[in-house]
């Protein structure tokens, strides 16, 4: 099916579909994409277009009344075809075993699966997300994928136990990350039609309110258009998912889904920031908890060593999951950051040139050490940073609701009322605590850790969202405790799903982005076996009113 743009289509276009899918960034693209070999015509309303417009960017302002946030949200959500994957980090992990279960001390905690589950789904998301390895690579695992010997020197895992994160990256330059867009564009299925500039401002539900019928999106140009579809996959993201449930409002009056005032709470997100610094001097730490690099064919993927509270000590003394690791603030005349620049075409300077010639001494081991030690790349530094990522405990308070300001198409703004915990504080300190402990008795130079740390003072305000917002429209067996079931659909709603991270019960310590993959994955299965079922009911149909 052809790509469109919303305000070139004549307002008596009729737009009709088996399944219309809303947000093409890393769940709305994959799904598209793996419904490639499906009978089902689907269409993908995307808001934005090919690049970045300011038009669309102001779609995304929101009011802020909760715990400081980051304010500039191109940073963190994006309007364009691929979705906020224009700008993520690109860092990816699966979630642990724990985060899955129920526990005692982590209010409202438990997923209606476990990882294995999802361990499928996530075998399935390397080709999607840009890793080489799709699942078990966050432990000791770790070492037998990249062929070393795993260290004789171990961390006490009674207390930390090592993580691993894998870095996307782009299939056709190695130097990006996956960016879902171009990966779609190269990718339509013949079956998706992809229309741009179509901003969904209403979802319309049945006169009973039980089933989806159709959307409502809106042109560039204020042109209302509606969209027939007997199954809808919102795909908006973490913020925008519980917007759009809210604001559909003709039907029911507090919005679609949100019977039992569910939808928009228990918003998390992350927690990240700085709790201390090595010496800068003594580097010697990075070649042990620092980059690796691992070999998947011709292809040489980065992988972030790190630690992570063990489950034991979570349980032990009611922490929340949270995960430590080292960061490297480079120098600008960094010889690898120079010749990044200059491969990419981005380079302004002769600078980067003098860098290279200059300094290609440390080109040379840094080869050495990426082909054979298959190690992180020696580099000139300004600072080591100790950093902490925690999830965060559910809190029903901690909510996205509507605000009285609107956008120029006449929908709410997202009032955000985002809250940190004194429990994931705690977690945060305890975390530092331990990594200090067991470098030093690992025999490095331990890091000097902020006082706010060492105080037990609060969490400094500038541990800001990451652009991670999570479980707004979250998963539930039960109608009372949920916005969606097991499968993504929305309770009481036939025909309406939500994938995303918005859906996720608990937040975990992991960067969202594979996790969000795996379960489109899984929702496309879902969404095809449904459609099966539905085509096959129309066959019985027609064939018992010819009988």
């Amino acid at each position: 099916m052809p790509k469109a743009d919303l305000h070139t289509l004549s307002p008596q276009t009729e737009l009709a579909c088996d399944i219309c899918i809303i947000g093409s960034g890393p769940a709305g693209a994959t799904i598209a994409r793996e419904l490639a070999h499906s009978p089902a015509q689907v269409i993908l309303l995307e808001s934005g277009g090919l690049e970045r417009e300011p038009r669309a960017d102001e779609l995304n302002d929101i009011e802020n009344v909760g715990w400081p946030r980051e304010l500039d949200q191109w940073l963190l959500r994006n309007r364009i075809v691929g979705g906020s994957s224009h700008t993520w980090a690109g860092r990816c992990a699966p979630f642990d075993d724990i985060d899955f279960e129920r526990r005692p001390w982590v209010p409202y905690s438990g997923w209606p699966f476990g990882i294995d589950e999802l361990r499928p789904y996530l075998l399935r998301t390397p080709g999607y997300v840009g890793l080489g390895v799709g699942a078990d690579y966050t432990d000791d695992n770790f070492w037998a994928i990249a062929n070393h010997a795993m260290p004789q020197t171990a961390l006490n895992e009674d207390l930390l136990t090592p993580f691993f994160w894998q870095y996307s990256q782009a299939h056709e330059n190695r130097f990006d990350i996956m960016r879902f867009g171009p990966e779609l564009l190269a990718n339509l299925p013949p079956n998706v039609r992809l229309i741009t500039h179509a901003t969904v401002v209403h979802l319309n539900v049945s006169a009973n309110g039980r089933a989806i019928e159709s959307v409502d999106a809106v042109s560039l140009d204020g042109q209302r258009h509606t969209v027939k579809a007997r199954t809808v996959v919102l795909c908006g993201g973490g913020i925008e998912n519980a917007r759009l449930l809210l604001c559909s409002n003709k039907v029911e009056p507090n919005g679609v889904g949100n019977r039992r005032d569910m939808v928009g709470r228990f918003l998390m997100d992350h927690p990240r920031g700085e709790v201390g610094t090595f010496d800068v001097t003594s580097p010697e730490i990075l070649s042990r908890f620092g980059l690796h690099h691992v070999m998947s064919g011709s292809r040489s993927y980065r992988f972030r060593h790190g630690f992570r509270l063990s489950p034991a000590l979570q349980r032990e003394e009611g922490l929340l999951n949270c995960t430590a690791w080292l960061d490297e603030d480079v120098l600008d005349d960094d010889p690898w950051r120079a010749i990044t620049r200059i491969v990419r075409g981005e380079s302004r300077s002769v600078n980067d040139f003098r860098a290279v010639i200059t300094q290609a001494d440390m080109l040379v081991k840094g080869a050495f050490d990426l082909v054979v030690r298959k190690r992180g790349l020696a580099r000139r530094l300004k600072a080591i940073f100790l950093s902490c990522m925690t999830e965060q405990i559910p809190d029903p308070d901690s909510r996205i609701t509507l605000s009285d300001r609107k956008d120029r198409f006449g929908v709410p703004l997202s009032r955000i009322a985002w809250k940190v915990n004194e429990a994931e504080e705690r977690s945060i300190r305890r975390t530092a605590e331990l990594v200090a402990s067991e470098v030093t008795r690992l025999g490095y130079a331990p890091p000097k850790l902020y006082s706010w740390v060492t105080n037990k003072d609060p969490l400094p305000p500038d541990f800001v969202d990451i652009g991670h917002p999570t479980g707004a429209t979250r998963m539930s067996n039960d109608p009372a405790k949920g916005v969606v079931d097991a499968h993504c659909q929305v309770h009481g709603v036939d025909g309406l799903f939500v994938v995303g991270s918005s859906v996720f019960p608990t937040a975990g310590h992991a960067n969202p982005t594979q996790m969000i993959v795996a379960l489109a994955i899984r929702a496309a299965d879902t969404l095809k076996a449904r459609y099966s079922v539905l085509c096959t009911n129309v066959l019985v149909c027609v064939w018992s009113c010819l009988a």
